[in-house]
């Protein structure tokens, strides 16, 4: 029995876990990169997985090979003709995002 228990309480704390992942990035974030031009994520979050759309101006794509755990997203774009990984994370009510390639992260804010 004690055995038992164990495992329900491992399986609700991975749960909420999973449930904070989703509330932590899922939804509409915007904002600029370092030269002024509008980026917006458009986030759907289920578990581990995220899926969603990444737009540069006025070029809108899919993002791919898109993970979150607690604290951390990763995804693809195929933008421009590179695809590269963006990895993000919460800094405060913001998301900031790091490109690979690229030095400066982009800071994006929930669209409310």
């Amino acid at each position: 029995m004690r055995h038992f228990l164990t495992i329900v309480a491992m399986l609700c704390a991975v749960c909420a876990l999973a449930a904070q992942a989703a509330s932590t990035f899922a939804g509409k974030w915007q904002g600029e990169t370092g030269t002024g031009r509008r980026v917006v994520l458009d986030l759907t979050v289920k578990g581990s997985q995220a899926t969603g759309t990444f737009t540069l101006v006025q070029q809108t794509v899919e993002i791919s090979e898109a993970r979150v755990d607690d604290k951390t997203l990763s995804f693809k774009v195929a933008l421009e003709g590179r695809t590269p990984m963006i990895t993000g994370e919460r800094v405060g009510e913001q998301l900031k995002l790091v490109v690979d390639g690229v030095s400066n992260p982009v800071l994006l804010a929930r669209v409310k």
